[in-house]
């Protein structure tokens, strides 16, 4: 039963509590958590309240005694699926267990246009349970028929374990369940004899050292929140080599045939955050246009100081991102110590990549350029299959890989644009406020990617000139 998820993500949907006490029991015995529900509306979570994630659904073919007909099946299923599963709850998977169907088949079938209208509620497998197998009905209530107990775990087990993807994300989410008990312990540990408050204030100070004294409440912890984190993934990455798959599946896995991945919304998890960020380092805040100069943007001189108001221009709300923004990235020693006097901000935009192609079109659509003026018009060009490809461009530019960015309720594919040689400082203190406080906080750039990002600054400050005869 190893595989089996721990963290409450298993439920159990069964009109009859007598006939799902043996599987509730045996779940209990293995000290897996799950959710209980038998059908009935008013003891379904409520729909205003948080749904947590579901990964396997034990489900009652004939879940409500009564229903006849196909149609009233998968409404009843359809009712209970929805209170139960998310939007956002992720893959799934149903054990469907009944005392006489066993065909997945015909229940994907008979939920097939439940699916096209509720497309999260689809299963991404589905495994077929025989009641009538393995449970019986005694003067005692319901029990396993002449002992089945581990031929059932047993067939379990081998579904479970048949379900690749089941088996991959249940031991890593099982493992951070564990990991997070464990390092509360130790949490607890460090701070014996501390009240939650001297305890909030100790983690809070290890996130923000003395910047902590000018922080709110609400912020101090979030970063208390954020220094546990900060231990549990160092934590975690020491226990991931305890997990084992089973070899059968994850076999040769560099060997694995190509495929296709959205490359955008990988780099946004690994290179930004919309986490709310106390000292300003490594925020992207939205500026004025005239912040911004597009120099090392446009490759012909005519065409420059034109780019930006093309963009602003062309920008089209419901396909296309355009902002001008600042990158802050003040040291960290300066925050930590307090003494950070002025903003480090290095001007630059976000731009969509549907929008870098009208700006292209429109830039080269003159008949008088050649190819290969068209593709030197800008530091960047598109290919007749319209892969977006950038050209040399000065080594002041910084691109970042393409992520994927939400605003106003769509996702964006798009890039963030620095230039390096605009680098500015701008006092803290503007008229008697701070200067960032009124300004639009787009997103923080993460530790990795901002480091590189102060690098390519570094270089590009230190590089020394030459003579040439």
């Amino acid at each position: 039963m190893i595989n089996l998820p721990n963290n409450g993500s298993i439920v159990i949907l069964d009109d009859k509590y007598m006939e799902a006490e043996p599987l509730i029991k045996l779940l209990s015995k293995n000290n897996k958590s799950f959710r209980y529900y038998d059908g009935k509306p008013e003891n379904l979570p409520s729909d205003t309240i948080e749904k947590e994630a579901t990964r396997l659904v034990f489900l009652d073919y004939n879940l409500t005694e009564g229903t006849t007909g196909s149609a009233s099946q998968a409404s009843t299923i359809t009712a209970n699926l929805n209170r139960i599963i998310s939007e956002e709850n992720g893959p799934y998977f149903i054990l469907l267990w009944s005392k006489k169907k066993n065909d997945a088949q015909e229940f994907n079938d008979e939920m097939e246009s439940v699916y096209r209208r509720y497309p999260h509620l689809r299963p991404l497998r589905i495994k077929c349970l025989n009641k009538g197998e393995y449970f019986e009905t005694t003067a005692n209530g319901c029990e396993f028929n002449n002992d089945k107990v581990e031929e059932f775990q047993k067939e379990l087990e081998e579904m479970i374990s048949s379900i690749e993807l089941l088996e991959f994300y249940s031991s890593w989410e099982n493992k951070i369940l564990l990991t997070s008990q464990k390092l509360i312990k130790k949490t607890s540990d460090v701070g014996q004899g501390m009240n939650a408050k001297q305890l909030v204030h100790l983690l809070s100070h290890i996130n923000l050292e003395q910047f902590s004294k000018n922080v709110k409440d609400e912020q101090l912890i979030a970063a208390a929140y954020q220094s546990l984190n900060t231990v549990f993934s160092s934590y975690l990455n020491h226990k991931i080599e305890d997990i084992k798959l089973s070899r059968e599946h994850f076999s040769k896995i560099s060997k694995v045939d190509s495929y296709e991945f959205n490359s955008s919304r990988v780099n946004s998890w690994f290179n930004i955050n919309t986490i709310e960020n106390p000292s300003r380092i490594g925020q992207v805040f939205c500026a004025n246009d005239q912040s911004f100069l597009d120099y090392n943007i446009v490759n012909r001189e005519r065409m420059r100081d034109c780019f930006i108001k093309v963009a602003t221009k062309k920008a089209n709300a419901d396909n296309d991102y355009f902002k001008i923004v600042g990158l802050e990235i003040s040291p960290e020693c300066d925050v930590a110590q307090n003494k950070r006097e002025f903003y480090r901000i290095i001007p630059g935009m976000v731009i969509s990549e549907s929008l870098m192609k009208t700006l292209f079109e429109t830039f080269t659509k003159t008949d008088r350029l050649n190819k290969e003026q068209k593709n030197n018009a800008l530091i960047y060009f598109f290919k007749k299959d319209g892969q977006l490809r950038f050209n040399k461009y000065p080594e002041s530019i910084f691109v970042t890989p393409k992520f994927e960015f939400k605003a106003n309720g769509k996702c964006f594919d798009v890039f963030l644009i620095l230039d390096l040689s605009q680098f500015k400082t701008i006092p803290i203190q503007n008229e008697g406020k701070d200067y960032l406080v009124d300004k639009e906080m787009i997103f923080s750039v993460n530790s990795d990617l901002l480091q590189s990002i102060k690098n390519s600054l570094a270089n590009s400050i230190q590089k020394k000139g030459y003579q040439h005869l």
